[in-house]
């Protein structure tokens, strides 16, 4: 049986090492979108930190310049929420966008791979002709010398 060898292989191996790369850069984007999650978690938390902590001066009484300095940071606290938030949103189109190239990279992988599968059956079913030829050779040589 002769050995099959797919004339496309170099193209199906750059097509893995690019569903390879695309898979990385996918979870590199994970991770950071995750990451910026966790910072508006501690932003949020602080600002809850913050408030309890106006609360249990306000009971306690407190100068005014504090509840100025209290409201200050609050409100900045506020703000940076919600530059996170938008920062969050620009990473999930980020990821949105990485997991569409790691969906197209994987398609064409997948392409390749039907291709290669197509190719190999065509040289079975040539290699199973070629020893059908030879075998109906072999018989009309003993037929033909008896």
């Amino acid at each position: 049986m002769a050995k099959f060898s797919f004339k496309l292989s170099s193209i199906l191996n750059i097509k893995e090492k690019m569903e390879d790369l695309k898979k990385n850069e996918f979870g590199k984007a994970m991770m950071a979108l995750e990451a910026e999650k966790a910072r508006l978690a501690t932003l949020q938390d602080t600002k809850s930190l913050c408030i309890q902590s106006f609360r249990d001066s306000l009971a306690t009484g407190v100068k005014p310049d504090d509840l100025q300095q209290h409201n200050i940071y609050i409100d900045r606290l506020k703000v940076l929420i919600k530059q996170q938030k938008l920062v969050i949103i620009k990473a999930e189109e980020f990821v949105e966008v990485k997991r569409l190239e790691l969906v197209e990279a994987m398609r064409e992988r997948k392409t390749m791979d039907t291709l290669k599968e197509n190719a190999y059956e065509e040289h079975l079913a040539e290699e199973k002709q070629s020893e059908q030829k030879v075998i109906d050779e072999i018989v009309s040589y003993k037929t033909a010398t008896k």
